[in-house]
């Protein structure tokens, strides 16, 4: 997966109309909440093999620290 498609694939997760990038804070998002890390983690598994917890998300503050957990 692209660094492109993975934005493209976080938008649809978070389901959000503002535009993100890999700068984009997450507790500035409206749609962060425990929702939005529950549908990140089943993201990160499904796509990346990778199990995350609802923990690991204290330590991600942006897109890019989503992006780096998955090996973007």
């Amino acid at each position: 997966m692209t660094r492109e498609e993975f934005i493209v694939e976080m938008q649809d997760v978070l389901q959000t109309e503002h535009e993100i990038s890999f700068e984009t804070v997450l507790s500035e998002l409206p749609e962060w909440d425990s929702l939005a890390i529950m549908s990140t983690m089943a993201f990160l598994d499904r796509g990346f093999g990778i199990k995350t917890s609802m923990s690991d998300y204290t330590s991600m503050n942006t897109v890019e620290d989503i992006a780096v957990k998955a090996g973007i």
